[in-house]
């Protein structure tokens, strides 16, 4: 594992991110379907900003800079 980062995102939902190499896992009190849950953690992993999901009380881009600072941090 990168890194793992807890925070509280700006619509007040607990937000746990875990960063690996070679992908991303999402969990929280958020709300969003399954399916659009593996396509996020999948666009996360992949770098992209933009990923064409409904996700309810965390905004993507939290999430997407949330995974830039863990990979950032790894490799200072």
């Amino acid at each position: 594992m990168v890194c793992e980062v807890s925070f509280r995102s700006k619509q007040g939902k607990t937000v746990v991110l875990r960063v690996y190499s070679d992908k991303v896992e999402v969990t929280g009190d958020f709300f969003t379907s399954e399916e659009d849950l593996e396509k996020l953690e999948k666009c996360l992993a992949n770098g992209n900003r933009e990923c064409n999901v409904y996700i309810l009380g965390v905004e993507i881009t939290e999430l997407f800079d949330a995974v830039q600072e863990c990979r950032k941090s790894k490799k200072d």
